[in-house]
């Protein structure tokens, strides 16, 4: 037997056993079911429900839990009898434990017959007869390596009072042990496993309209009701997500009841003044403070009871706030405080709800609730300094680190570098360095010696600046120390440094004219930097040797070029201009080796010419560029000019390799280069790089379709006479409405009911936004309208629409088949649109002489066997089947008498 089946006979047989009670079992008013996985496959289920105290004959001390995988538990109330509440309210708690036969994803549910009754958005007036089902989903991990999974646990009851008019607000503290994420949805409450009550409407369609909102902050789970505009009792459901990693893992359904008081419509709500969002260091005494005040101060309602909840409060080293007890007259100072350490580090904020409630009734009151947001995140790492140390580059920072050994879920420091310095905003809401230009090198770093932590990057470039920043790492960790749901502290300080050049640096790959075989290219070096050339292990003479290539070639030697010195202060000419080259076909690559007596060689990284091409875009030009330099290029400024000027101008500038000039003129032929600015960023090296790609024209076409017009077509459906049928068509000039306006004229086709095109007219004056087509033929037509632009380009896609027509059929009564000429077929007066027919003629006892399919009849007025007919009267039959029409036939189906007469 399936799941489900099981849940329902469990369904039928409570109905059953209550039977006998079910008129004064009015009883559950809201719960929710949360978990705890134990081991691998063994989890404690926690269900708590919320029942009214004075329906006693439906109390329960036991439940029965479905766990989902076809077995059900019984689970005892584990608080007594129930803890009473005032307004007829008992809070029941049931635990259990079930070993699951394996990983996967489980729905936990409890049913319960009976809700209360006169619930307002519930099948009204029937409440009390649909079943309370509260359900929860847990996915079971791997323990080993993905740890456990805790439910959200949930610290505000789901029992809430409002008033007639007023702004209603309540969250549910839902704090998550597990540091998992959580978001929050409003769904429909069950009766039954996935299956939502019948006949629900949300608070807000009740007595809706403009006064009448709620809203659910799928972030905070706050949700809003403003305003309530029946008093009464409401359910609502709130579904409460957890996601690991972005992968959802759980979900509680929570049922919430919604008591909303009608004689409170004059009384004003508490008000409450804090701060909503903080984020602070750990180690920060965090000190909040929160005002209390109310209108209604000296009337009926005038005095205050402050209530706080959340995960603060409940987890190790918790906080407090400091209010009077019991309900005391405002204005009321308090505080919310709390000694943070490092041990309540985590990614999501923690929920903190006050709730402010007054005493209007003797009771309970208006209250207002508000969530103030609380995030604690790592302290940076301390004092990060670098060193170069046999070619690496050493990080040391502090030690200890102030979190290291106060936290079970620090897990060591990640290591962050980038070219260049960069200044950094810290923000204590949204730290670490992922959305930085940093990118991290190491992971989980513990390596120290005495007082410092330390970390060596070895992939380092002679000559480049690399700035480093060090962030701890914090996660929890699954039974066999695997790490999950991590979070980095603030980043700490940037420290920069750089390996000495010992190579010759290329500084110039530079188009200086461009041409199919007298192109030229202008490059530039800088000889190795003799503070740090070893001149005493290399010693002259010393050779300068030039090496190129295009992208269709391997790397050859410039030997026109190669020059060799005497000593290394002779070195002198380090510019070249490499000629007879096809710059306009594709780009060039240089490097430069220097070598010394002794064989050495310290070679150059290589770098290319930057090689510019344009292309049509949509009536526009498209410019595209290659960029492969060993310096980093960070902007690119674009020229252009018109074909009979010989002033380039400038007309924009990008970061990327891509631009679109969309001011060029359709039909106009213009050039374009582009000039680069670069550097190494280091010291020694200038500080701008300044080179032009090659020069590259075109003629600006627009290679883009035009835009299809957008037709309508008018039928002709009162037109009775078959010769004189037609259809109206009109259409949008897109020269108009389209950004692309180069339509000079319009194609009209029409398709027939299989889809045959046929050109019915082509027109030439873009500007002419209509057409009548004439016709003769019944069958029904759909028509499109192409747009060509000045090339011949046609658009694509254009939609067909047919024609509205009006299927029309009547027959005579009389025809003379006589041969002369006159009334000899027996056919329609009207026939249009008709597709088929199932006409039948039967003679006067019933003998059927005559029968086709044709809509057009042509009876001859002879019989089956082809033999001539008597003079008399015939009856026929006939089913009409028209086309699909938006105006079908009243009668399908006509039937009369056909009086044949040959008159000879």
């Amino acid at each position: 037997m399936s799941w489900k089946k099981l849940n329902r006979l469990l369904i039928t047989i409570l109905i059953i056993v209550y039977i006998p009670t079910i008129i004064k079992a009015t009883h559950n008013r809201a719960g929710e079911i949360t978990y705890v996985q134990l081991s691998d496959n063994y989890v404690r289920a926690i269900v708590t429900t919320y029942t009214k105290t004075s329906s006693s004959s439906a109390d329960r001390d036991t439940i029965t839990i479905s766990w989902g995988d076809g077995t059900f538990s019984a689970a005892g109330r584990t608080n007594g009898n129930g803890t009473e509440f005032p307004n007829d309210i008992k809070k029941n708690i049931y635990i259990a434990e079930h070993q699951y036969p394996g990983r996967g994803t489980y729905d936990l549910g409890m049913v319960d017959p009976n809700r209360i009754d006169n619930i307002l958005n519930i099948d009204p007036p029937n409440s009390v007869n649909i079943p309370f089902y509260i359900q929860s989903t847990i996915t079971l991990f791997n323990t080993t390596f993905q740890g456990i999974n805790h439910s959200p646990i949930l610290l505000q009851a789901p029992i809430d009072f409002a008033c007639l008019y007023q702004t209603f607000t309540h969250n549910p503290s839902a704090f998550d042990e597990d540091g998992d994420s959580l978001a929050y949805e409003l769904v429909i409450p069950l009766m039954d496993r996935n299956l939502p009550v019948p006949n629900y409407l949300y608070p807000n369609q009740i007595k809706s309209g403009l006064n009448n909102n709620i809203y659910l902050d799928q972030f905070s789970g706050t949700f809003i009701w403003n305003a309530p505009q029946m008093a009464g009792e409401y359910n609502i459901a709130i579904a409460i997500y957890e996601f690991r990693k972005g992968i959802l893992i759980g979900k509680i359904i929570r049922d919430m009841e919604i008591l909303v008081q009608e004689s409170c419509s004059m009384n004003s709500p508490p008000v409450i003044s804090t701060t909503q969002d903080t984020c602070v260091i750990a180690g920060t005494f965090l000190e909040i403070p929160i005002l209390i005040n109310d209108a209604d101060v000296g009337n009926k309602g005038g005095f205050v009871k402050v209530e706080a909840a959340g995960a603060p409060f409940v987890i190790m080293n918790n906080a407090s706030v400091l209010f009077p007890p019991g309900f005391n007259k405002p204005l009321i100072n308090g505080k919310f405080i709390w000694q943070t350490n490092c041990t309540h580090i985590r990614k999501e904020y923690y929920n903190v709800t006050i709730k402010a409630t007054d005493n209007f009734f003797d009771t309970t009151g208006l209250s207002t609730t508000q969530t103030i947001r609380i995030k604690i995140i790592g302290p940076p790492p301390i004092d990060l300094k670098s060193k170069i140390i046999n070619n690496q580059i050493e990080l040391n920072w502090t030690k200890p680190y102030a979190c290291d050994f106060d936290s079970t879920h620090f897990r060591g420091f990640s290591v962050w570098r980038k070219i260049k310095s960069q200044s950094i905003i810290q923000d204590t809401c949204n730290p670490g360095l992922e959305h930085s230009n940093y990118q991290k090198i190491a992971y989980l770093i513990n390596s120290y010696q005495l007082q410092n932590y330390f970390y060596i990057d070895s992939n380092i470039i002679p000559g480049q600046l690399y700035c480093y920043r060090v962030q701890a790492e914090f996660a929890k960790i699954s039974t066999a120390g695997f790490p999950y749901n991590f979070v980095g502290s603030l980043a700490s300080n940037e420290s920069c440094n750089y390996l000495q050049i010992d190579k010759p640096i290329l500084l110039n790959v530079d188009v200086i004219n461009t041409d199919p075989n007298l192109g030229s290219i202008g490059i530039k070096w800088a000889k190795p930097n003799p503070n740090f050339f070893d001149t005493i292990a290399h010693q002259p003479p010393y050779t300068i040797k030039l090496f190129y290539s295009n992208p269709n070639g391997s790397l050859s030697e410039i030997v026109s070029y190669t020059k060799t010195y005497s000593s290394y202060s002779n070195v002198l000419d380090t510019n070249f201009t490499h000629k007879n080259l096809s710059t306009d076909q594709f780009p060039y690559h240089y490097l430069v080796q220097f070598l010394s007596s002794d064989g050495f060689i310290a070679q150059s990284d290589s770098s290319e010419s930057i090689f510019l091409k344009v292309k049509n875009l949509n009536g526009n030009v498209q410019l595209s560029w290659s960029n492969n330099t060993s310096w980093s290029n960070y902007l690119f400024s674009i020229f252009r000019k018109e074909e009979n000027s010989v002033q380039f101008d400038s007309i924009g500038q990008t970061n990327t390799t891509q631009f679109i000039d969309l001011t060029a003129e359709q039909q106009q032929k213009y050039c374009y280069y582009v000039t680069s600015f670069g550097s190494y960023g280091f010291q020694g090296i200038d500080s701008i790089l300044i080179n032009h790609s090659n020069i590259s024209c075109i003629k600006v076409m627009d290679d883009s379709p035009p835009c299809c017009p957008k037709l309508s077509v008018k039928g002709s459906c009162d037109e009775n006479n078959n010769a004189e049928l037609y259809n109206t068509l009109s259409w949008n000039n897109p020269n108009v409405d389209c950004p692309i306006k180069d339509v000079v004229g319009y194609e009209i086709y029409k398709l027939n009911k299989s889809n045959q095109r046929e050109l019915l007219i082509k027109i030439n004056d873009p500007t002419r936004l209509n057409y009548i087509h004439e016709y003769t033929i019944i069958e029904p037509l759909c028509y499109e309208v192409i747009s060509i632009d000045s090339s011949g380009k046609q658009c694509e896609s254009p939609i067909n629409i047919c024609a509205n027509y009006c299927p029309a059929y009547e027959l005579p009564n009389t025809f003379t088949p006589n041969g002369d000429g006159h009334n000899d077929i027996f056919k329609p007066i009207k026939n249009k649109f008709i597709e088929r027919v199932e006409f039948q003629v039967v003679n006067q006892w019933g003998e059927l002489v005559f029968r086709t399919e044709d809509p057009n009849l042509n009876w001859n007025g002879t019989n089956l066997k082809g033999s001539i007919l008597s003079d008399g009267v015939y009856y026929y039959s006939c089913k009409i089947l028209p086309y699909p029409s938006t105006q079908p036939l009243k009668d399908l189906m006509i039937k009369g008498f056909i009086e044949l007469l040959k008159g000879k």
